[in-house]
């Protein structure tokens, strides 16, 4: 096996800022603690026996995931503000009233008068 060299946080950032096409964010993103501890954390992987590579691995990957679980909660926080902050349409105006039409005279019929119905036959009652 040929030795690891760690390239530092910095170069994983910068790669991470184009990928995103995010320009400016990798700077402060050295500032974020938990960036720089998983950092340390490979590098010590990178040099250390290799029995001890899979226990420090592990660890940085724990702050992988909570730096994950930070990323959606600021997603999450963002959009929960938005969509709280997005003004509400305008509610639609009614209608103005159109020309009110005749009563229609057939309406007014009782149902069974309407010409050409049956008229409903009730069964005969047997003796």
């Amino acid at each position: 096996m040929r030795p690891y060299v760690f390239p530092g946080y910095p170069a994983f950032l910068e790669s991470a800022e184009a990928e995103l096409g995010l320009p400016g964010s990798a700077i402060p993103a050295r500032r974020i603690s938990a960036v720089a501890a998983l950092a340390n954390l490979c590098a010590q992987a990178a040099l250390a026996d290799p029995g001890h590579v899979a226990g420090i691995l592990a660890k940085a990957a724990d702050f992988r995931d909570q730096l994950a679980t930070a990323l959606r909660a600021a997603e999450l926080m963002i959009a929960d503000v938005e969509a709280g902050r997005t003004p509400e349409p305008e509610p639609e105006p009614e209608p103005a009233p159109g020309p009110i039409a005749p009563p229609d005279p057939s309406a007014s019929r009782p149902h069974s008068a309407r010409p050409g119905r049956a008229q409903a036959r009730h069964p005969r009652e047997v003796s």
